[in-house]
């Protein structure tokens, strides 16, 4: 998983404004200073295969952590459909108003 965390993280680097911090044994990624998904690094996210990931334009009348939603990477594979869903967490994350 460290090493398909290592490939996604490379790729959303590519994408405007992205920036990544680490966070709790984890890399977090950030469009704007707007959060939008957690990439395991030392530490995993409820499951080993997991990468979380949020739409900032969802309502935030719920907690925060309910908003975290998670989507298992298992095999290179899977990248594309990772960045699917983590391209569309980024683009929402740019429209929302920091």
């Amino acid at each position: 998983m460290r090493r398909l965390s290592v490939l996604l993280e490379e790729e959303m680097l590519r994408w405007p404004g992205v920036t990544v911090r680490s966070m709790f044994g984890m890399r977090a990624v950030y469009r704007k200073g707007v959060i939008f998904a957690l990439l395991p690094e030392t530490k995993t996210i409820d499951r080993e295969t997991a990468v979380g990931y949020k739409f900032a334009d969802r309502a935030q009348t719920r907690r925060e952590g309910h908003q975290w939603q998670l989507f298992d990477v298992k095999s290179k594979a899977d990248l594309a459909k990772a960045l699917q869903v983590l391209g569309e967490a980024h683009r929402k994350a740019g429209s929302k108003r920091t």
